[in-house]
């Protein structure tokens, strides 16, 4: 195949797929994709076009992400782990350890999570506690309800 047909094919590819997913992300590699089609066309050096490519979608990555977040007013979330250590989350999936199952939200957020004893099930629709962050699980304990509470 032609060098230069197949980083047309790519770019336009690239550019299909930012529409499907609207990060505003993709579309920049399917424009460097189009550069090193030109380079393909003058050129037909492969060094050159891969270099043509990674360069202009490096460089517009680098320089336009920022725009389009202050643009589109989405900023990266910071989550400060120690508000969560200690809160009550709401179990969304059970969470069993054998299994490996489990999700928890907390504060809008959801998490996988893991029960900190590895016999205990926690059943979905119930409380538990977050007791601390190991990665990107949460470990959570459940909130035990005594039969004076119930009533």
């Amino acid at each position: 195949m032609n060098p230069t047909v197949f980083w047309i094919i790519l770019g336009v590819i690239l550019m299909v797929l930012e529409i499907i997913t609207p990060t505003f992300f993709i579309f920049w590699f399917g424009v460097g994709a189009i550069a090193a089609s030109i380079v393909a066309y003058f050129l037909a050096n492969t060094i050159w076009e891969l270099i043509t490519f990674v360069i202009v979608s490096g460089l517009l990555v680098f320089f336009t992400r920022p725009l389009v977040n202050k643009m589109t007013g989405e900023q990266p979330r910071k989550i400060n782990l120690d508000e969560i250590i200690g809160k009550q989350v709401l179990v969304i999936e059970t969470i069993d350890n054998k299994k490996g199952t489990g999700v928890v939200k907390i504060n809008g957020d959801t998490w996988r999570a893991y029960s900190f004893k590895e016999e205990v099930v926690i059943e979905k629709g119930t409380h538990a506690t977050a007791i601390k962050v190991e990665g990107a699980h949460l470990v959570v304990e459940p909130i035990v309800i005594s039969e004076e509470e119930k009533k």
